[in-house]
């Protein structure tokens, strides 16, 4: 799934090919997002009651489809065709696989060991990106249609992939009433523990603190007088560090302890932003490095705690709830970014967002770490 080839050169495909300006770029990623939240929560809750095969499955169709839409777009409106075709998708595979990769845990009786497989399966993905970013520019340069073909021929593959799977036996409550059951959903995480709230927040903080520059880099680094045949292995690089830091993440956890880990996720996100902020020689695009360990660092540490606090049954539908609101963030920041960068300039823009993430990150890092891990089993929903 994460064999991206379109990633490393999307952002100019979308300005060289198709003429768009950075305002409509991340118009895109927000109607991506908004895509996303909208389908989140009711694609979790599906997965939830129809099962995780059977949602992976119709992700890989509706991916299929997605890319090619995506590598026949004349501009804008049919780009954004294709971002809600990818939305949908990624919605149904968005808490689904760590759902099913928990409940397997379960069954297995090795539950302590989910935040090793996740930074197992957090590597790997990142190494596919990164490798798939190395040809980017090769397959870009032959035919800017190409590297949304093979994200095609991906999605067949992971098609294959999803109906070898095996359906975990978790536990799947009887619904009588739909909606009764989603407001239950929602006033369990407003009004549950304070370890499900502090560990969301937290989650989400971070993420999208990690994410947001993901549109930027490649715009920056050209910007600062990077050659774009150099974009390619600078995306690579930056995959290979979130691999790398996935995988260090477990044995980081057991040396140093949670909290201080996450500070240190904290501190590395600002010196990013600050680095990207005050750098404008060509090479300031390797304080990028610095947000990519951070998010290698905390997804297996804050994956493991949202598993240990979710009941289960509803695993895939709490999940999703989380991405909803990573997703709507998004919606606001993304095109807000986009107009400050056209307005003010990238160094500018990232200044403020580091500001305001760090002061953010560190609320939410406090929280977590003033609210203890609850005991036993997550209580079942009452409806």
């Amino acid at each position: 799934m994460m064999s991206l080839f379109p990633m490393a050169i999307i952002t100019l495909y979308q300005q060289h090919e198709l003429g768009l300006d950075m305002t409509e770029i991340m118009g895109l990623q927000a109607i991506f997002g908004l895509s996303l939240a909208v389908f989140e929560f009711p694609s979790g809750y599906a997965a939830d009651r129809i099962g995780y095969r059977a949602s992976l499955l119709a992700a890989s169709v509706l991916s299929i489809l997605g890319w090619f839409a995506y590598s026949q777009a004349g501009g804008f409106w049919g780009v954004a065709f294709a971002e809600i075709l990818l939305g949908l998708a990624l919605s149904l595979v968005s808490g689904t696989n760590s759902a099913m990769l928990y409940e397997t845990l379960v069954e297995l009786d090795e539950e302590e060991h989910f935040g090793l497989w996740f930074a197992r399966a957090r590597f790997f993905g990142q190494v596919g990106e990164g490798s798939a970013a190395l040809l980017a520019g090769l397959l870009y340069a032959i035919s800017f249609q190409l590297p949304f073909y093979l994200q095609a021929g991906v999605w067949v593959l992971n098609f294959g992939v999803a109906l070898a799977m095996l359906e975990p036996a978790f536990h799947r409550p009887v619904v009588h009433d739909a909606a009764s059951r989603v407001v239950a959903l929602l006033k369990y995480v407003l009004h549950g523990t304070a370890r499900l709230k502090a560990t969301f927040s937290l989650s989400v903080v971070l993420g999208l603190s990690t994410f947001v520059p993901v549109w930027i880099i490649a715009l920056y680094a050209e910007n600062a007088g990077v050659q774009v045949t150099w974009l390619g292995p600078i995306w690579a690089a930056a995959n290979y560090v979130v691999a790398f830091g996935s995988l260090a993440a477990p044995g980081a956890e057991r040396r140093f302890g949670a909290h201080t880990l996450l500070f240190s996720c904290v501190l590395l996100m600002g010196v990013g932003y600050f680095g990207l902020a005050a750098s404008h020689a060509w090479w300031g695009f390797a304080f990028y490095f610095a947000l990519c360990l951070c998010r290698g660092l905390n997804g297996p540490l804050l994956s493991h705690e949202e598993q240990r606090v979710i009941p289960s049954g509803d695993r895939a539908s709490f999940l999703s709830l989380r991405s909803l609101v990573f997703r709507l963030g998004f919606c606001v920041i993304g095109p807000l970014a986009g107009v400050a960068i056209e307005r003010r300039g990238d160094h500018a823009t990232l200044l403020v967002l580091g500001v305001l993430f760090s002061l953010a990150s560190l609320i939410a890092w406090n929280k977590f770490r003033r609210t203890p891990l609850p005991v036993g089993a997550p209580a079942e929903l009452v409806v």
